[in-house]
């Protein structure tokens, strides 16, 4: 693990001195009790922005519609999370002349939805980068193996002026009603935005992580994921 921080450190270092941009992602777990102490707590690198994100990326980076309907290497198109591929006259568009700082649009998904923003699950099948959904996700609700999702919390934007890093947390709670412990495996970020020259609305996971280890919410208590992103800036 030290040995890998290296490798990041240099990474950025080296974006920042070839003005080449290196897009950091963290995840970050909270577990606690029915009394409110906190009973797990760990941070894990992400390494697993899939290939739809690198699509959205790219056609915005190069500015290219997102036109073709195979998806795979090659292809400039997207996978929804019912596995359906979505392209047409445009980019990826997370909403016209709506904010995505709302829960409408982009990663903040609104209370008891559990089909965009940070979404958990139980699955234990290996990173994949033509992922396109979890393998076992946990539903919203309170019954067995299930949470109850609460509103995204808002994003929250931090510069740091020596290291030329702007970073964007986003945290979302889970509530545990369901009567037992919920074992959580898995991690994702999925985006609610536009079919690419369309009005009808779809998620696209644009990230999925495997935990290093199981985290255990017991009954009655709550998880608290926060997702962070950073980018740091050239000199």
């Amino acid at each position: 693990m030290a040995d890998e921080e290296k490798l990041y450190e240099e990474l950025r270092k080296l974006g920042q001195r070839l003005h080449i941009p290196a897009p950091e992602a963290f995840w970050e777990m909270e577990v606690r009790d029915s009394e409110g102490k906190v009973i797990q707590c760990f941070r894990q690198r992400s390494h697993s922005w899939v290939r739809n994100a690198y699509n959205m990326m790219f056609c915005y980076l190069a500015g290219k519609d997102l036109d073709n309907g195979s998806f795979g290497a090659g292809y400039l198109s997207l996978k929804d999370i019912g596995g359906s591929v979505r392209y047409g006259n445009g980019p990826v568009c997370l909403g016209r002349a709506v904010s995505t700082d709302t829960t409408s649009w982009g990663y903040r998904g609104p209370a008891g939805n559990d089909d965009y923003g940070i979404l958990v699950g139980s699955g234990t099948n290996p990173e994949d980068f033509e992922s396109h959904f979890l393998h076992s996700k946990i539903s919203n609700g309170t019954g067995a193996g299930q949470l109850t999702y609460v509103e995204s919390e808002g994003h929250a934007i931090t510069w740091n002026p020596g290291t030329l890093t702007m970073k964007n947390e986003l945290a979302r709670f889970f509530n545990n009603n369901s009567g037992g412990d919920v074992s959580v495996n898995e991690v994702a970020l999925t985006l609610r935005g536009y079919q690419p020259g369309s009005s009808v609305p779809y998620n696209y996971m644009t990230a999925r992580d495997l935990l290093t280890a199981t985290v255990t919410v017991p009954d009655t208590g709550q998880l608290k994921v926060t997702y962070a992103v950073q980018l740091t800036y050239p000199a």
